[in-house]
């Protein structure tokens, strides 16, 4: 009777070994037939939604059990609002990807606010880019100099965006005369300001004019006027932005708001997702930045990629 039991019991797991799934994988069982959303921290229209498109191409390919990825615009206050609603109301299952809005990068350490950079589980970064401060054609303003004489109008998102806090903090340190309106839902909108005069300039990024307008480059319909944050070939010799600091603190409070351009395009989960799911994204995330097809779609699009690994990100915060 024992022997036919052990038999009988070697029959059933040998008839279960061919019905279940050989390697069969939890993280890719739980993401086949899901819909992952990348969440984009600004309107469309500009170089932020350009790489949350990219994101979802191309992350789509190489995440496990191949979910359907799609884009959702969540703009305001500059990226505040998409990383507080990462934060505190999106899924904790590994569906909800979201693109960082660099200026949110050090909010922390200006206000209070609902989120904090350093408890996301950082994937990678897309790219760092350059920023520039430009002037609309018609504007006087032909130098940051002439900024220190007259008042300069320029569009911004909110509080947590780089064109916010970089005037703001040159008002204070550097006696420049800008006016900053707020308000904008994305690079787009306030583009669209800048042809319809509400605004003299803007501070962007600049794969910004050569994602969205590059035809404004072409037309000088913008004069780049300084640069921050990492050197770009075809804008080397305009002036920087730190040159024109003085005073060792100065230029400190300068270096802490560079952060936000050293972490870049980055994208992240909130806290609280399965640590498998987060590492099998982060492994699809590195898998994309080696995929030949992104390069050439993004270079197609006339947006750079100048990426770096999740654990680069949190060193740059962690050092903040």
């Amino acid at each position: 009777m024992y022997q036919r039991i052990v038999l009988s019991g070697a029959a059933i797991l040998a008839a279960l070994s061919l019905t279940a799934p050989a390697g069969a994988d939890p993280v890719s069982d739980f993401y086949t037939g899901k819909t992952v959303t990348v969440v984009v921290p600004s309107g469309s229209g500009g170089s932020f939604h350009i790489y949350g498109q990219l994101a979802a191409q191309f992350l789509a390919k190489h995440i496990p059990g191949k979910p359907t990825v799609v884009v959702q615009n969540r703009p305001g206050a500059g990226g505040a609002k998409a990383a507080s609603y990462m934060a505190n109301a999106s899924p904790r299952d590994g569906t909800v990807i979201a693109e960082n809005a660099p200026g949110s990068s050090i909010l922390p350490l200006l206000r209070n606010v609902k989120f904090d950079p350093r408890r996301h589980n950082w994937l990678g970064t897309l790219s760092v880019r350059t920023y520039t401060l430009a002037s609309w054609h018609t504007s006087p303003v032909k130098s940051f100099a002439d900024i220190k004489k007259m008042e300069f109008i320029v569009g911004a998102s909110g509080v947590a965006s780089l064109n916010y806090q970089f005037p703001i903090f040159l008002n204070a340190v550097a006696g420049t005369k800008f006016k900053v309106i707020s308000g904008y839902k994305g690079g787009g909108a306030i583009n669209l300001a800048l042809e319809r005069g509400e605004v003299h300039g803007r501070f962007n990024f600049y794969s910004g004019w050569t994602g969205a307008k590059p035809h404004w480059l072409k037309e000088n319909k913008i004069n780049i006027i300084a640069t921050l944050g990492p050197v770009r070939e075809e804008v080397k010799n305009v002036a920087r932005v730190r040159d024109m600091i003085e005073g060792d603190m100065n230029r400190q409070m300068h270096d802490m708001l560079d952060v936000g351009l050293q972490v870049g395009q980055s994208f992240y989960t909130p806290e609280g997702v399965p640590a498998d799911r987060v590492a099998a994204l982060r492994t699809a995330f590195a898998n994309m930045l080696k995929d030949p097809a992104l390069h050439a779609e993004a270079k197609r699009r006339r947006v750079p990629v100048n990426s770096n690994d999740y654990k680069h990100i949190e060193k740059v915060i962690e050092a903040a």
